[in-house]
């Protein structure tokens, strides 16, 4: 398991988490979407200053190795886990299982019993690792593109 350092996100985070977004989406999630959907979840065109005011919102968890950012997750303050994402460089290393660790035991710190996301067909087996169960299937649609992805919940 890689080794790291797990903290919240400092102002510029946001690049990197950028760059993680959209590698993760085009390079990871492409076996499962085709090109229109991964252009219209992650444009090519995507815009820094848009990510820096999400980030300073959501506050996300990123997990540092070496002073590279590995992955970094959200969860918002009733549960909800919103973006989930790795770097292509550090799938299967560890990083993203610790990170939903810490957010799991975070959550349960603060009295929440249950999270919940909308997890695409590329995720759902790493959220079903943690203990979610899938709800119901889920269509999203992003700059006038359909898509499928999953509702899972974890009682903790």
């Amino acid at each position: 398991m890689i080794k790291g350092t797990i903290r919240k996100y400092r102002d510029p985070d946001y690049e990197q988490i950028a760059i993680i977004f959209h590698n993760a989406v085009h390079e990871l999630a492409a076996k499962d979407y085709n090109l229109k959907q991964l252009e219209a979840w992650a444009p090519y065109n995507y815009d820094l200053d848009a990510w820096r005011i999400r980030c300073e919102e959501k506050q996300p968890f990123v997990f540092e190795t070496e002073g590279t950012l590995a992955g970094y997750i959200e969860m918002d303050h009733d549960g909800h886990i919103d973006q989930t994402y790795v770097s292509p460089s550090f799938v299967g290393k560890g990083a993203m299982h610790q990170l939903m660790n810490h957010v799991k035991s975070l959550a349960k710190q603060n009295g929440i019993n249950q999270l919940y996301s909308e997890v695409s067909i590329t995720a759902r087996s790493f959220f079903e690792r943690h203990g979610f169960v899938y709800s119901r299937d889920n269509k999203v649609e992003r700059n006038g593109v359909e898509f499928l992805n999953y509702i899972l919940v974890c009682d903790l």
